[in-house]
């Protein structure tokens, strides 16, 4: 299989296209990582010198195709001895069946699927429902979302309460945000800005009060988390509000801890401020 820019987008959009999956790179810059639910199910190595996919699958099925290909196809590359039977390293070089690769990466998505938990598996059958876009600040779905989640902190804790916060939630400069469509609608959305060389800072996190308690919110802060680390972030800190008892609560299960206030919140006794080393 020939190692050019097609077809490296090809198996990287394939990867990516499929139901609660996002891009990481826990590794640094290779391999791509492809995560469900914080679990990954395959690793992409499309570097000229190094062309190679690893797939996590069923130990019976793995074994079929090492057998079926011994010379494209071995366990796990990198993977400790006890992992192994459950990942095979495809030789993309070596390997010119797309088609059976595509058949490869659905049976590894259906076998990384089949191993989440039951409350997981739920949270995936959720998360079909929405498609996930990269964006920015300026684009208008997300100051939409930005619109109704100041009306909201506006009725939940006052106006005049929070108008020494809004200096710190503006839209500019925000280069990185996810928004969230159900049907073509914007329910959701999250971002980050930078805070310093190793801290961004999560901001305008949204949930529109009728897709609440699915995981949305969650799911936006892994696909952030995920998408600070390849810019080179080794934490992700925020600040919310002591009256939002549901986002401090999303935030821990999240892995985020309480820390002493940073920064323009650290006299403000009505901010919660929270990080996560990612």
């Amino acid at each position: 299989m020939k190692n050019n820019e097609q077809i490296i987008h090809e198996i990287h959009t394939y990867c990516l296209n499929k139901a609660g999956v996002y891009e990481s790179r826990p590794f640094g810059a290779f391999p791509l990582c492809y995560r469900i639910i914080r679990k990954i199910y395959a690793q992409f190595y499309p570097q000229s010198h190094f062309y190679k996919l690893t797939l996590k699958c069923r130990p019976e099925q793995g074994d079929i195709y090492r057998r079926l290909f011994p010379a494209s196809v071995t366990r796990g590359y990198h993977c400790p001895p006890i992992q192994q039977p459950y990942w095979n390293t495809i030789d993309l070089g070596n390997f010119s069946d797309k088609e059976l690769l595509l058949q490869m990466i659905d049976e590894t998505y259906e076998a990384a699927a089949e191993g989440l938990t039951r409350k997981e598996k739920a949270l995936l059958a959720s998360l079909a429902e929405f498609t996930f876009k990269e964006t920015d600040g300026e684009d208008p779905d997300f100051a939409l979302l930005c619109h109704y989640l100041d009306e909201d902190l506006d009725q939940l804790v006052g106006a005049g309460n929070r108008s020494i916060y809004n200096q710190y939630n503006k839209r500019d400069g925000i280069r990185d945000a996810i928004v969230v469509y159900c049907q073509g609608k914007p329910v959701a959305c999250g971002s980050f800005k930078m805070y310093d060389e190793e801290h961004v800072e999560l901001k305008r996190m949204f949930t529109l009060l009728p897709y609440r308690r699915l995981g949305l919110g969650g799911e936006v802060v892994r696909r952030l988390e995920a998408k600070a680390k390849i810019r080179g972030y080794k934490f992700c800190i925020l600040e919310t509000g002591i009256p939002l008892e549901a986002a401090c609560i999303m935030y821990q299960k999240a892995g985020y801890k309480i820390i002493p206030n940073y920064g323009q919140y650290a006299d403000m006794p009505n901010s919660v401020c929270m990080e996560r080393k990612i």
